[in-house]
């Protein structure tokens, strides 16, 4: 069994020059093919002497051609080794430094040690992936050129009748080749991105080709690959639903992805039931600040347009409130209500919340420098989405806004929990606000039999949040109206501002 310390001994040079000597050697044998195989013809000679010499050239021939697939095969490993080494040992030598620079060591055996005391559990589970996977890793790399040496070792890396010294070759290299290792199972976005990370750039590039709806939806995964790999699923899924009220909602993510201002990056997409998809205005693994968008009741994929529309207008106003950099990102992961008698339950939210969970923390591992101002907010029951996971187990997210709640599922900010916000502070993270006409604020009453009560309103005083202003919203029937409900993204509604004063780091009003 491969440990930490075999593999900060391997020396990918080594390889290299094995598989430069191979080459070189296959190049002179494969050169002098046609005076090779000139040795079994004997022109104008017979008898049984020329047929006992043309046996043996056959032979001979046979030989080289048997001898040169082996080399191919065993040259090509070798090559693809270096490349898989190469990376194994830098990141090898990557995550030791960052144990170092954590006051951290990690032994032969890939044991984690801190001589200083404890050390920050974020970083402990970081260097864990890293180790796994690595070693995970590296002893697949093993396996698999250790299978092809025994191959070339039993003669079976060509087949009988090869034709010609240059056509054994490439059978023979046809036939070895490095796998390339699959995720972890059911893997954190950490066990993700350390198995991403320990790739190489080929492999990295073969799997997009050949897997692309493999890595789009897998956190952990940085928003450049997973971009990468959903447009090309993209694509094909909008050819074969031709027809299907879904493809409404993928041609308008195309629409999207074709506008050059901000960048979007197609982050999930999955055409399976109403549909899920991911997409961000801006880069959140460069931005300063990322916030990530819940839709409500009615949410699904061919219907994202509207939504899309909400997120680049969260950009905007973001950016105008003074972000550096910003992404605002779609975030339809989960199954949202049919009808507003659906969102009387909370299986909605306790189906979504563990993806929610698991995507903010994907946010975070795949960051590049000093970590976001992470945002997460919701419309309607996609507050309940967030209040669930924000109680159940917490978000790696700085602020949470609830724009028009039915409930969040908690009686007050207590019970809820964001990652590196102490808890005492909660309730200058947590921000709400609901306008006077909106018929939401009939959700504490029960109507038609449903109780529509998610738990307290969070703009009540009693919730301990941080309310701001909304405009009152078109008025309806009793004072109430369904159209009130989806105005918090006007244009001329102080709450688009105020949510944009959010997602800067800004207080809003």
């Amino acid at each position: 069994m491969l440990t930490w310390g075999d593999v900060r001994r391997w020396d990918p040079a080594a390889i290299g020059k094995v598989a430069d000597a191979l080459n070189d050697g296959c190049v002179r044998i494969i050169a002098a093919g046609d005076d090779v195989e000139s040795m079994a013809r004997f022109p104008g000679w017979s008898g049984e002497a020329a047929l006992a010499a043309s046996t043996r050239g056959e032979s001979l021939t046979s030989t080289l051609e048997q001898l040169v697939a082996e080399a191919s095969a065993v040259r090509r490993g070798a090559h693809e080794v270096q490349l898989a080494l190469d990376r194994i040992v830098a990141f090898v030598r990557e995550t030791d430094e960052l144990a170092a620079r954590n006051g951290l060591t990690i032994g032969h055996g890939g044991e984690l040690s801190s001589p200083g005391g404890p050390s920050e559990p974020r970083v402990m589970a970081e260097l864990a992936d890293r180790i796994e996977q690595i070693l995970r890793r590296a002893t697949d790399v093993d396996a698999d050129f250790a299978a092809i040496m025994r191959r070339a070792l039993h003669g079976e890396s060509t087949e009988q009748d090869s034709g010609t010294l240059a056509q054994a070759a490439v059978i023979g290299a046809a036939q070895s080749g490095l796998s390339i290792i699959g995720p972890p199972e059911h893997g954190s976005p950490g066990a993700n991105k350390a198995w991403w990370d320990s790739l190489s750039d080929t492999a990295k590039v073969a799997l997009l080709h050949r897997n692309p709806g493999l890595i789009g939806n897998l956190d952990g995964i940085p928003a450049t690959d997973r971009d990468a790999a959903n447009r090309a699923v993209l694509a094909r899924e909008i050819e074969r639903l031709e027809g299907d009220p879904r493809v409404k909602g993928l041609e308008a993510i195309a629409r999207r992805l074709d506008q050059p201002e901000p960048r979007a990056f197609l982050l999930g997409l999955d055409t399976s039931g109403d549909g899920k998809a991911i997409v961000s205005a801006g880069n959140p693994d460069t931005a300063a600040n990322v916030a990530t968008y819940l839709p409500g009741t009615g949410a699904e994929l061919a219907k994202i347009g509207g939504d899309l529309d909400r997120s680049d207008k969260m950009w905007a106003v973001a950016t105008t409130a003074g972000s550096p950099s910003t992404a605002v990102i779609t975030w339809l992961g989960y199954d949202a209500p049919d009808e507003i008698t659906d969102a009387a339950s909370g299986k909605y939210a306790d189906g979504g919340k563990a993806a929610l969970a698991q995507f903010q923390d994907g946010l975070r591992e795949t960051h590049q420098g000093t970590p976001s101002h992470n945002t997460v907010l919701g419309h309607s029951y996609g507050t309940t989405v967030i209040g669930h996971a924000a109680r159940d187990g917490g978000l790696a997210a700085d602020e949470l806004v609830f724009v028009a709640s039915p409930g969040v599922g908690a009686h007050d900010v207590s019970q809820l929990h964001l990652d590196g916000v102490d808890p005492g502070e909660i309730g200058g993270h947590v921000h709400a606000t609901v306008a006077e006409h909106d018929m939401i604020n009939l959700a504490n009453l029960e109507i038609a039999g449903y109780d529509l009560v998610l738990g307290q309103d969070p703009t009540d005083a009693e919730f301990g949040g941080r309310v701001f202003t909304s405009a009152p919203g078109t008025d309806g029937l009793g004072g109430y109206s369904r159209q009130a409900h989806s105005e918090y993204w006007e244009d001329n509604n102080p709450s688009l501002r105020n949510i944009g004063l959010i997602i800067a780091g800004k207080p809003a009003s």
